[in-house]
């Protein structure tokens, strides 16, 4: 396999085959990479292009070339050779239910049984465009089942936000009046898909599903059980859940890794994340994970209010490299952007521009979290029209990114003008965020 990439971010492509295993394969001078395997088994293998993720199946005498844009990376993606038909129609297909989805919050006010007929409709509707297709192009029985996943892990997710959007949050004892049938497909679920352990449409399903799930537990223990999304009760019982439920290795200690990750990055108290933490270490079986939650929690203990900010190195558009420490006046709102997700790139410094407006005393800095060429990173800036004063990167993005526990792209930083941290959990698009502020202007 090979492949050009237009607008290159950096010059090497990472690959991870069906274990795991990685290759790092660089871009020659014309920005093309190669790859020959010398040990080969068939599945889902990923690829990452400057923080862009995306997969493609290989099969025993597939010999595929690829073709990529990052201005438009997942749209830009064209497969060739042996093999390229099936991974444009799982690529095509993938940019299809992602564009839909933006459609179906809409439906998110339809009454439980009409949704739950909209979804059906939807997937019988794709399976059929599935079953033409390999009318007309025999393939693989590996390939059907990772285009049926596609397609029915894609709307499976739908039905398990479904009560959240429908009712509220707030409101999930409202959650015990869905219909019997909404949930009929969770009879066929499988915790163990070893074909799909590198698949994302599967994890983005089976975090939601699980969380349903941790819920339905407490409820019916509980009636006057409080939700809260990060609450320790709820986190132990997903922990509890994915431990009891999925025995493959690489999918257990994936989801337990994760609903862990998550719960620290956002907790606002170090002894529920300990407690958390040492739930996590019984449960985990692979050190690697284990290291990698220790340190973690290790850096979430030093990010707390009134601590110090590390001394974290950026550069500015001069390619100026500072102690991030330098770089405040007075209060400061730090957050960050990554180029793989441009959503997230261009909402978050529109957004900024307003706050700046309200509340003229308070700084805002933007931090590319992305190793990207200085070039690259100053043309998406500049063709946005955004105020590059104000922007950075980080000199060690690996290394940054760990110290500061950066996880989510969302993750915001509030310091004052001498460093010391005030909040390590706001969130620029929270309806709160600006009474937030309010508190430190």
């Amino acid at each position: 396999m090979g492949g050009d990439i237009i607008n290159p971010s950096n010059n090497y492509v990472v690959l991870y085959d069906t274990q795991n295993n990685i290759d790092t394969l660089y871009l020659n001078a014309d920005n093309r990479f190669f790859h020959h395997f010398t040990t080969f088994k068939p599945g889902i293998h990923s690829f990452v292009h400057g923080g862009k993720h995306q997969t493609i199946l290989l099969e025993a005498n597939d010999s595929i070339m690829m073709h990529i844009n990052t201005h438009d990376f997942d749209e830009s993606i064209v497969y060739n050779g042996i093999g390229a038909k099936k991974n444009n129609f799982l690529i095509n297909l993938l940019l299809k239910l992602e564009k839909e989805s933006s459609e179906i919050n809409v439906y998110y006010k339809k009454s439980p049984f009409d949704y739950h007929f909209t979804i059906e409709g939807l997937i019988e509707k794709n399976t059929k465009e599935l079953q033409l297709f390999l009318k007309e192009n025999p393939n693989s029985k590996l390939f059907e089942k990772i285009a049926k996943a596609s397609i029915n892990y894609n709307y499976f997710t739908k039905k398990e936000l479904y009560p959240f959007h429908h009712y509220g949050k707030n409101n999930h004892n409202e959650f015990k009046k869905l219909p019997t049938i909404f949930y009929e497909f969770r009879k066929n679920i499988v915790y163990n898909d070893i074909d799909l352990k590198d698949f994302y449409p599967y994890y983005n399903f089976l975090f939601p599903h699980i969380n349903n799930l941790a819920l339905d537990q407490l409820t019916a223990s509980n009636p006057d059980f409080t939700f809260e999304h990060n609450s320790l009760d709820y986190t132990m019982r997903k922990l509890e859940l994915i431990n009891s439920l999925v025995t493959n290795t690489m999918i257990k200690n994936n989801l337990l890794k994760y609903t862990t990750r998550n719960f620290i990055s956002n907790s606002k108290s170090i002894d529920q994340s300990y407690i958390l933490y040492q739930s996590f270490l019984e449960k985990s079986t692979i050190e690697k994970d284990k290291t990698y939650i220790k340190n973690l929690f290790k850096h979430a203990q030093g990010l707390q209010s009134g601590y110090p900010l590390p001394a974290i190195e950026v550069m500015n558009h001069k390619n100026e490299t500072l102690n991030i420490n330098s770089i405040f006046d007075k209060t400061t709102v730090i957050y960050f952007w990554d180029n793989a997700s441009r959503y997230h790139f261009e909402n978050s410094h529109i957004k900024v521009k307003t706050l700046q407006s309200k509340f003229p005393t308070i700084d805002f800095i933007a931090i590319n979290i992305n190793s990207m060429h200085t070039n690259v990173w100053r043309n998406m800036i500049f063709g946005n029209q955004f105020n590059i004063n104000n922007e950075y990167r980080f000199s060690d993005p690996s290394y940054a990114k760990k110290r500061l526990a950066i996880n989510y792209i969302k993750k915001v930083l509030i310091v004052d003008r001498e460093g010391l941290i005030l909040n390590v959990t706001a969130d620029l698009f929270d309806p709160t965020f600006n009474k937030t502020l309010q508190k430190y202007k």
